[in-house]
């Protein structure tokens, strides 16, 4: 089985096609602790008018599989140490170690895990050879269990030639985890087309015990805000209001 060859391959097939911007610099830190895990599935999907066209082995090779983990395991500066796993519907299960730079992006983990707390239009990592992306916003999103996080987004599009590849990729904000990444390629061969895409979403996590804030919370805000507006405004027109006469 070639699953350790292709256990994070789509994610280092992201950087081969990476886009070349100059750097601004952040302080980085490390937003998880040893011990810390994340797990997420994997779907991908494939087509092509050319008859004699088949499906990459790296694309069947995530649809073989039902999930995939990582647990950090060491942690010195701002590098950081994970053994990833991948569990197969068939019931086997492979293993590797990787780690990551969260400053340079250096690392076969690279983008599977960034520095904590960027804000909008700070660069992903600090790399010495000028590659890198900028975070586009900081959205809220609803994960696993109704658990809603902000996390940082990056949106790219990249054409050349007879290629066009889209990229979406979400990071938990406060720990910097990848919780959400879609990957979309169109090329053409001659009169031919084809296409496949490949989505990653975080299925749990022990960093997400106590959330940020749940739909429950979200539910009451909503509930709240406009009962407490509606309060202030009839306090503001009583005050307003002219006495009458007896």
């Amino acid at each position: 089985m070639k699953s350790k060859i292709v256990l994070f391959n789509l994610l280092s097939l992201f950087l081969v096609f990476a886009l070349v911007m100059v750097a601004s610099a952040q302080t980085r830190t490390v937003g998880v602790s040893i011990g810390n895990k994340w797990r997420w599935n994997s779907t991908a999907n494939w087509s092509s008018d050319d008859p004699n066209a088949t499906i990459p082995y790296y694309l069947a090779d995530v649809n073989d599989t039902k999930w995939s983990e990582i647990t950090i395991t060491a942690i010195s500066g701002t590098n950081v140490t994970g053994q990833g796993s991948k569990h197969y519907w068939n019931g086997t299960e492979t293993t590797m170690d990787g780690w990551v730079d969260v400053d340079t992006g250096e690392g076969n983990l690279s983008l599977f895990l960034i520095s904590a707390n960027l804000t909008v239009g700070d660069s992903l990592y600090t790399p010495s050879q000028g590659v890198t992306w900028f975070i586009n916003e900081t959205v809220p999103r609803m994960y696993f269990s109704g658990v809603v996080r902000y996390t940082n987004h990056i949106s790219l599009t990249s054409s050349s030639g007879n290629q066009t590849l889209v990229y979406s990729m979400y990071w938990d904000k406060s720990t910097g985890i990848l919780v959400d990444f879609l990957m979309e390629n169109t090329y053409q061969i001659g009169a031919y087309t084809t296409s496949w895409s490949t989505e990653n979403q975080i299925l749990s996590s022990d960093l997400w015990i106590i959330p940020e804030f749940s739909t429950g919370t979200l539910a009451l805000l909503m509930l709240i805000a406009p009962t407490s507006a509606a309060a202030v405004s009839a306090r503001q027109r009583t005050r307003q209001e002219p006495a009458r006469a007896g």
